[in-house]
């Protein structure tokens, strides 16, 4: 986990230092951040460099530290590599993106996930998406996201009286949506 949090920071070290050095009149580079999961109280942050007029390579990551009470969480931290091909050009118009995720997992919800249980795991995947993005200014965009991928999650699954009690493992393959609204800052 804590190394996975350094190439993430190693990343967007690069990618802020590589845009110092860079032609100030051409965007380069963005960051961006989901609001809708921002609604759910999960952290997160994509960044992305540009490849060629057509291909961009993004890094995202999601993170949710949070206890909504001793049957409510959804604890969780997410990264998901990625690429967009632009059919207009870069950070403008349509795209399509490919990605795969790997994540870490603690998730609860009385009532919801087939009664008073807790999931603990990880899990990887892919998927794709379908989105466009619009000019707000030079600096801003705003884009929307929508799409499908497929995620592999072995799990161990506890009761939540005491939130430690094994009841069993096993593996889901789950069916993922990914719907984003994203502000984006391009550089």
């Amino acid at each position: 986990m804590r190394r996975i949090i350094r190439y993430c920071l190693l990343f967007f070290f690069l990618l802020f230092a590589g845009s110092l050095t860079s032609n100030l009149q051409a965007q380069f580079y963005s960051i961006q951040t989901n609001t809708l999961k921002l609604a759910t109280t999960t952290f997160n942050a994509e960044g992305s460099m540009l490849l060629s007029t057509h291909w961009t390579l993004n890094l995202g990551f999601s993170y949710n530290p949070w206890n909504f009470s001793d049957t409510r969480k959804i604890k969780h931290f997410l990264i998901e590599p990625g690429a967009r091909y632009w059919f207009w050009q870069t950070y403008a118009g349509s795209f399509i993106s490919m990605y795969a995720m790997g994540a870490r997992y603690n998730v609860a919800w009385d009532g919801l996930l087939g009664g008073d249980y807790r999931y603990q795991g990880w899990g990887y995947g892919a998927g794709m998406t379908y989105g466009r993005s619009w000019l707000l200014s030079k600096r801003w965009n705003m884009e929307v996201e929508a799409g499908l991928g497929l995620l592999v999650a072995p799990y161990t699954k506890y009761r939540c009286e005491h939130c430690g009690d094994k009841v069993k493992s096993g593996t889901y393959f789950l069916p993922t949506p990914k719907l984003a609204f994203n502000l984006v800052y391009l550089f």
